[in-house]
């Protein structure tokens, strides 16, 4: 097993070097490429590739990433080189990388990838890409300090990042907070069924046979019934298609496109509500967003 090779390894009487192998990976926050490297110390500042990964060395600096033992979860103070101000510049273009994922991923000499030597064999023993301790994963918390020198941040774990609210999802019992027609949550993407009344637009409601027309066009005629696609371009809901049903035969024009034009487009909504959902989903296991138990439990007052 991978990790009693570890352990047989720390426990050794000459156990090989332990690498520090650092990843910044600022994919959250638009950085446009993920960063390897090591500190070069027990390296002779030469690079380490292990498991096909290519760490570059690089001047930093680790303080506090030590636990302490007092169940307190560490914050680590990673200090990097500034040379020819190539970090400031990241700074400028990325937020000071708040918020950045950094990973340090231990491994001993004897398990990295025989690529690293001239003639392709590690004299240390056999390259085991999963030989090595757990990933300590940490996030950029703040900047601390930034000169022509060096910078500073303070690093934080998931739990411990500034300005992030646990639970991150209200609770709420008969609200859904999904949006609606968004695939991984909502996930409903069938024709129009109902207003934001939970008024069907067929029998039994608005009694339309409904159309399918694709994408508004302002030069096409529209008929009663017939139902349009428009994508949004709210932040919030930005790239879910939004459809509306034609109320008024000869609907045509820019004037009378199915933006705030109620009078001749009704749009196809959901309430958030159960009700609802098992129009969208009948007789199958609803996508509804919200927490319908919570309602029945009893309010407690204490004496």
């Amino acid at each position: 097993m991978p990790e009693q090779l570890v352990q047989i390894e720390a426990l050794s009487f000459t156990p090989s070097t332990l690498l520090s192998l650092w990843t910044l990976d600022g994919s959250s926050i638009g950085l446009p490429e993920t960063f390897s490297f090591i500190d070069g110390t027990s390296t002779s500042y030469q690079p380490v590739i292990f498991n096909g990964i290519t760490y570059i060395p690089f001047p930093i600096m680790v303080r506090n990433v030590a636990a302490d033992g007092t169940g307190r979860i560490p914050r680590p103070s990673l200090m990097a080189s500034n040379i020819n101000g190539f970090v400031s510049n990241l700074l400028l273009q990325n937020r000071n990388l708040i918020g950045a994922r950094v990973i340090r991923q231990r491994v001993f000499a004897r398990f990295i990838d025989a690529i690293n030597w001239p003639n392709g064999k590690n004299p240390w023993g056999t390259p085991d890409p999963t030989a090595a301790y757990p990933q300590e994963i940490w996030y950029v918390n703040r900047k601390i300090s930034e000169n022509q020198q060096v910078v500073e941040w303070e690093l934080g774990s998931l739990f411990e990042v500034d300005s992030v609210k646990l639970p991150r999802r209200q609770i709420n019992a008969n609200t859904c907070w999904f949006n609606y027609r968004d695939g991984p949550t909502c996930g409903y993407s069938g024709a129009p069924l109902a207003d934001q009344n939970n008024m069907v637009f067929g029998a039994g409601g608005y009694g339309y046979t409904l159309n399918a027309r694709g994408v508004y066009n302002s030069s096409s005629t529209y008929a009663q019934g017939d139902y349009v696609i428009i994508t949004s371009n709210l932040p919030t809901i930005s790239n879910l298609q939004v459809l509306y049903v034609c109320t008024t035969n000869g609907t045509t024009g820019n004037q009378n496109s199915p933006i705030n034009n109620p009078a001749l487009w009704v749009q196809d909504a959901c309430p958030k509500s159960i009700a609802g959902c098992k129009i969208r989903y009948p007789g199958q296991p609803l996508r509804f967003g919200g927490f319908p138990g919570v309602s029945l439990a009893p309010y407690v007052v204490s004496k």
